[in-house]
């Protein structure tokens, strides 16, 4: 028989409030894409206003890391789009829509 150790996690507000940070900058960074792609077809791949906001409250190499899980996003968005224009879309791939919110039942997603 192996023992196990079993422990009692507390909630921590910091981690929350972090996190929350985390999905604002995401949500924030999205929106403006998405709004941008719409009227324009084009956006700006770093945006340094939002950096300039959140790195002070998330830390800088977190804020660039949320920025980057965000253009990944839209990457692969941009060339799903490219390759359904050509027709060479994968048969699994029903529809091609931009990234979405980090939200659940219609509140942020704590990542």
């Amino acid at each position: 028989m192996k023992r196990v150790n079993t422990f009692i996690l507390e909630g921590c507000p910091a981690l929350y409030q972090l996190a929350d940070n985390c999905a604002r900058l995401y949500n924030e960074l999205n929106f403006e894409r998405r709004q941008a792609y719409m009227r324009y077809k084009r956006f700006e791949w770093y945006p340094k206003h939002l950096y300039e906001k959140y790195a002070p409250l998330i830390g800088s190499a977190t804020a660039q890391q949320i920025i980057n899980k965000n253009n990944e996003a839209w990457r692969s968005f941009l060339a799903l789009k490219r390759l359904k224009a050509k027709g060479k879309l994968p048969e699994h791939i029903k529809k091609v829509s931009m990234p979405r919110y980090w939200k659940r039942n219609g509140r942020r997603e704590l990542r």
